[in-house]
């Protein structure tokens, strides 16, 4: 795995590791949130932490590593993965207007940002395996 992992880009690494973060994400959602009442847990703090550590890592592993760089293929793979990235949101965002029109009203706020979240997720998660299968394919 070591060796497999060593001949990855410095992209194809971040994006691992944001999916591994988006992984823990939802496992703790799931584990600990899921069906929880509003309030009294710090997941908002876990998401700035863990956007954060992505930032700081990328940042500060980029100075560090005056080799990193960014050509068109990058752009080219960045495009695609935010390309489907819209989609989803696009598409997300005209079924909360739909299920809104058609029903008055959205149930409940936890019911609306429990859509919202999971249209976040699903945004994220997209876009990283569709660039990571993108940087695959263009080996």
């Amino acid at each position: 795995m070591g060796y497999c992992m060593s001949r990855l880009s410095f992209q194809e690494k971040m994006l691992w590791g944001q999916l591994a973060g988006i992984l823990v994400v939802v496992g703790f959602y799931a584990r600990f949130l899921a069906h929880s009442g509003p309030g009294h847990h710090y997941f908002h703090a876990v998401l700035i932490v863990l956007l954060f550590l992505f930032a700081s890592v990328r940042t500060f592993v980029r100075r560090r590593s005056r080799s990193v760089v960014e050509d068109e293929r990058d752009r080219a793979v960045a495009s695609i993965g935010t390309r489907w990235s819209n989609i989803i949101l696009w598409l997300g965002l005209v079924l909360i207007l739909v299920m809104y029109w058609d029903h008055g009203s959205m149930r409940s706020a936890n019911f609306l940002i429990g859509v919202l979240f999971h249209l976040l997720i699903l945004a994220g998660a997209a876009r990283i395996i569709r660039e990571l299968v993108a940087y695959r394919m263009s080996a």
